[in-house]
């Protein structure tokens, strides 16, 4: 008050272009609305988007600042930037009084802003009944559209603001009207669950099958929703019960997929087509025996359809639900008789998924209709295979019964004995023997099940094949023998069947190898004992020139060199550096293997290729106890390597001290 006695400029704005009314209006600030008046200000004066003290006031809820504003005569129809006038603010906002008063001054019902709104679709879609009615009496054009096409009827059954579209249908409007994308009043109304106003929709007899841009109708929402009552009400109308969407998917088709069982059954009495596909070929049927829906598929499996429609994978009913597991699905199929042969892009029928996933009465159900028991998947895999490889006895025995081929390899040519062995399943290889099967059947690797046993320490299932007399000697693509690979992994107790066997114990893989050389690389003492009682060739070297007294003697497996010195192994056989095993034991410092060696009396002068001998090695290495060994074996103490050096040399070199005293 006290400013305004200094006669300010009323309508001087802020950089936004908000006048002192404009903020006054806003903010709901009546008094001070009224001293500003009495300056006679710009009443329209608008911010730099375009809004008045009117547009606040309405938005805002201030309606004793919209009546003082309007008894000076403000532009009831001034648009901000976005098209939004007072008018349009108050139905959004839901301000009923406001409305009325700006009623009084006659504005334009039907603006719209820049979208195409106009303030009846804003208070449809708001739900504000009052303003609907207020704005229905003034004649608004009902079907005025936004630009999406939404009207207000449309919006009020989306919301599902019942009271406004009775209010809206007493105009008379087109129930019809639909947005860009194709989609109704009744077809919101149907997808969302609004039982009522679907009911008020159809009084007005509106066309059912209206689809949508992707081909969905209101039948094809209440189906997939679940909405039984509006089900109900739009079969009363006729639709077309087979309309698809894009995808070929019908009414049938959702509630199917979706276990709505009282709507199948509602949709059924229309007698829909109910082998009906969708572009991937799953019928009705499928989805149900695949999500397994027992009910529906009693339901479906009464109109007499086709039990063998496939998808496009070539997946049946039966298929589907024997993977599953669904035993009452698979009972109520196999009474119409469907073809138990029919398998999938992959080759997998339905025995083979039963087999697989261990559905022990589905695969006794489906072997009463005399399937194929061989009918392999494109990988050659049979049912037998699987219930070899997943272990299923039970489901193997009935197999069995039905005298599938045995011998029946993959493409890998792992047979079910292969597989069986593999996996260490002693039970089923027990059945599977029964049935005489190739023991000796190997697979691409060139592993036989005996490998495989020996491999993975499978001591009973060894035992059982044993007493098939299988080639035990047998090989795989690296020359491992089932002997050598029990004598690496240290299984004793299959070395002992294997010995007894008369297993070659000279056999080597493709490097030279024994399982003689190996174990006396690991360190397994009670096979080198075991093997050494066959009268192996204990100087047997691998490409390398490598002995097993080598091996051990590196190792430092000083039990194992004792034993095979019994046997009088060579202890001068060099590999092809011309390393002993003597010199080995020397640079390891293994201290009690090269006391157990010197007692054979070696060549302690034998030098490497590059001219390094035993002493020179110990003398480098700084071992000062088996410098001393050498020494009482009078050795050539001046030897020198390619480059001149002598073992004296080389201790000095190093800086140990004790050696250089000892030589």
């Amino acid at each position: 008050m006290l400013l305004l006695e200094k006669y300010p400029n009323a309508d001087l704005c802020d950089k936004n272009g908000q006048s002192p009314l404009s903020c006054a209006s806003q903010e709901g600030h009546t008094d001070i609305v009224k001293l500003l008046l009495e300056k006679d200000p710009n009443i329209d004066l608008c911010n730099k988007n375009g809004m008045s003290p009117l547009y606040w006031a309405s938005q805002e809820g201030h309606t004793d600042i919209v009546k003082l504003l309007l008894e000076r005569n403000s532009n009831v129809d001034l648009c901000d930037n976005y098209g939004l006038n007072p008018l349009y603010c108050a139905s959004q906002e839901g301000h009923a009084d406001i409305l009325k008063l700006l009623f009084q001054r006659n504005p334009s019902v039907d603006i719209c802003d820049k979208d195409g709104r106009s303030p009846l679709n804003c208070a449809s879609q708001g739900g504000h009944t009052d303003m609907v009615k207020l704005l229905l009496e003034r004649n608004h054009n009902v079907d005025l559209s936004d630009m999406d096409g939404c009207c207000p009827l449309y919006w009020a059954s989306l919301k599902g603001n019942t009271d406004i579209v009775k209010l809206l249908l007493e105009k008379d409007p087109n129930v019809d009207l639909c947005n860009k994308d194709g989609c109704s009043p009744l077809y919101w109304a149907s997808n969302k669950g609004h039982t009522e106003i679907v009911k008020l929709l159809l009084e007005r007899n509106p066309n059912v099958d209206l689809c949508n841009k992707d081909g969905c109708s209101p039948l094809y929402w209440a189906s997939q929703e679940g909405h039984t009552d509006i089900l109900k009400l739009l079969l009363e109308k006729d639709p077309n019960v087979d309309q698809c969407d894009r995808n070929g998917r019908s009414p049938l088709y959702w509630a199917s997929y979706k276990g709505h069982t009282d709507l199948v059954k509602l949709l059924l009495e229309r007698n829909p087509n109910v082998d009906q596909c969708d572009k991937d070929g799953c019928s009705p049927l499928y989805w149900a025996s695949q999500k397994g829906y027992t009910d529906i598929v009693k339901l479906l499996l009464e109109k007499d359809l086709n039990v063998d429609l496939c998808d496009k994978d070539g997946c049946s009913p039966l298929s589907c639900a024997s993977r599953k597991g669904y035993t009452d699905i698979i009972k109520l199929l196999l009474e119409r008789n469907p073809n138990v042969d029919l398998f999938d892009k992959d080759g997998c029928s339905p025995l083979y998924w039963a087999s697989q996933e261990g559905h022990t009465e589905i695969v006794q159900m489906l072997l009463e209709k005399d399937p194929n028991v061989d009918q392999c998947d494109k990988d050659g895999c049979s049912p037998l295979h699987l219930a070899s490889m997943t272990g299923h006895t039970d489901i193997l025995k009935l197999l069995l019964e039905k005298n599938p081929n045995v011998d029946l390899c993959d493409k890998n040519g792992k047979s079910p004995l292969y597989c069986a062995s593999l996996a260490g399943y002693t039970d089923i290889v027990k059945l599977l023997l029964e049935k005489d099967p190739n023991v000796e059947l190997c697979g691409e690797d060139g592993c036989s099940p005996m490998y495989w046993t020996s491999y993975q320490g499978h001591t009973e299932i060894v035992k059982l094949l044993l007493e098939k007399n299988p080639n035990v000697d047998l090989c795989d693509k690296h020359g491992y023998t089932s002997l050598y690979r029990a004598s690496n992994l240290g299984h004793i107790h299959l070395i002992k069947s294997l010995l007894e066997q008369n297993s070659y114990v000279d056999l080597c893989d493709k490097n030279g190898r024994s399982p003689l050389s190996w174990t006396s690389y690991k360190g397994h003492t009670d096979i080198v004992k075991l093997l050494l009682e066959k009268n192996p060739n204990v100087d047997l070297c691998d490409k390398n020139g490598c002995s097993p007294l080598a091996c051990a003697s590196q190792e430092g497996h000083t039990d194992i060199v004792k034993l095979l010195l019994e046997k009088d192994a060579n202890v001068d056989l060099c590999n092809k550096n011309g390393r002993s095993p003597l010199y080995w034991a020397i640079q390891k410092g293994h201290t009690e293997i090269v006391k157990v060696l010197l007692e054979r009396t070696p060549n302690v002068d034998l030098c490497d290729k590059d001219g390094c001998s035993p002493l020179y090695c110990a003398s480098q290495e700084g071992h000062t106890d088996i410098v001393k060994l050498l020494l009482e074996k009078n050795p050539y103490v001046d030897l020198s390597d390619m480059d001149g050096c002598s073992p004296l040399y080389r201790a000095s070199l190093k800086g140990h001290t004790e050696v250089v005293k000892l030589l």
